[in-house]
């Protein structure tokens, strides 16, 4: 099941990852950027933020029904061919946002771009599962992922000052560019192939898929780690702010700026710890997750303890720690999954276990203010907390190493 990799890797790797890391930019500016532009939608249309903030959900809902075919197609048919086609979808359905009449239209529009966006992700990483050995793979990873955040910070500082001097029509049109910069230069630069993995036979299809991870008996720990950290990211992401603001008394801007602060650091912290890993503690990538997560949980239930009057610096320390932990994480995690697939199924693999990671995304913030409205946010931190504390133990005591080079 697992990947036999050269013991030297070739030096077209970096040249690799450099294509990997601007198209991943590139598709965070336009689907991240749909966030960023909802205001904007809710007063161009006159609609509530609720309705505006559909946009929003149509464009996940898509990612998850169609994810995991776009894995199966990019592992029968390569990376290339059906990344470079899906950037090219997603400029196309951008282009058309910005022309779009009414928010119904906009919305079709929206959910054509998320159901090709989700190719982004497995492609990315069957990339550098192919190219990278072992030793480099941690490192890569964590700039490709880095660039997630970084694509998220260029749409927040340059999409806003577009629409509100243009608008949103302008922003979005933008947005289109960028897609179709992405997909030339994804066709144009990228090529199939690497010493790193050879793939055999045809992608497996879910009902076979899904027995052979089993056989792995670290697999389905890891996966429900990722689970796990997948709803307390971004439930943190979207209720620290209003705890920072009512129950430390910080008011919405204060904690909004210190929380940008624990956003930044998440973009080191998806290269440092990936490098940490390989680096310090090599073949031990399932044990550096476990720890990584624990750090996580703790910073979480450190920002619980503080009180109104706490020293700022200690608060800092504590965001600072959830920056790294909390968002950092992602590339342990998803290169782990991806040295468990099957040759023939990486990007299958990858976005079966993304799909899931992609639900509790989408439930995890709604759960955690139904538990603060009936039992209060010490309760909601605790229940968030917990499931990330018990999926952690056991990948501390995993004995598995990963591939040697």
């Amino acid at each position: 099941m697992h990947t036999i990799t050269p013991t030297r890797a070739d030096p077209f790797i970096w040249a690799v990852l450099a294509v990997a890391v601007g198209t991943q930019a590139a598709g965070s500016i336009v689907s991240q950027g749909v966030y960023i532009l909802v205001p904007f939608w809710r007063d161009a249309f006159g609609v509530s933020l609720a309705t505006a903030s559909l946009a929003v959900t149509v464009m996940n809902g898509t990612q998850i029904l169609t994810m995991f075919s776009l894995g199966r197609a990019i592992d029968r048919f390569g990376e290339r061919v059906v990344v470079g086609i899906a950037m090219l979808g997603m400029g196309a359905a951008m282009a058309a946002a910005a022309m779009a009449p009414s928010l119904p239209l906009l919305l079709v529009c929206m959910a054509l771009m998320g159901g090709v966006y989700a190719a982004v992700q497995p492609g990315g990483t069957r990339a550098i599962m192919r190219w990278f050995p072992p030793q480099h793979r941690g490192i890569a990873t964590g700039f490709r992922q880095a660039a997630v955040p970084f694509g998220t910070a260029i749409a927040a500082a340059a999409l806003p000052i577009i629409a509100a001097a243009h608008g949103w029509q302008a922003a979005v049109g933008l947005q289109a560019v960028v897609a179709l910069a992405g997909a030339l230069l994804f066709l144009t630069l990228y090529r199939e192939g690497g010493a790193a993995t050879t793939s055999t036979g045809g992608a497996l299809p879910v009902r076979q898929l899904i027995p052979q991870l089993g056989q792995d008996r670290d697999f389905w720990p890891v996966l429900r780690a990722g689970i796990a950290m997948s709803a307390f990211q971004f439930t943190l992401t979207a209720h620290a702010i209003g705890y920072m603001a009512d129950s430390l008394q910080l008011g919405i801007a204060v904690a909004a700026s210190l929380f940008a602060t624990a956003q930044l650091l998440g973009i080191p912290g998806r290269v440092l710890l990936p490098w940490a890993s390989d680096t310090l503690f090599p073949g031990r990538r399932v044990r550096s997750l476990g720890a990584v997560m624990l750090l996580g949980a703790l910073a979480a239930i450190a920002l619980l303890s503080l009180s109104p009057g706490d020293a700022t610096w200690m608060l800092v320390c504590v965001l600072i720690a959830i920056g790294l932990f909390g968002i950092g994480w992602f590339p342990l995690y998803i290169l782990q999954v991806a040295e468990m697939a099957p040759k023939s199924s990486i990007a299958s693999t990858v976005s079966f276990a993304t799909t899931l990671c992609m639900i509790v995304m989408a439930l995890g913030p709604f759960v955690f203010g139904l538990i603060v409205d009936l039992a209060g946010y010490r309760m909601a931190w605790l229940l968030l907390t917990a499931p990330v504390v018990l999926t952690a133990l056991p990948l501390l005591v995993s004995a598995r190493r990963t591939v040697a080079a």
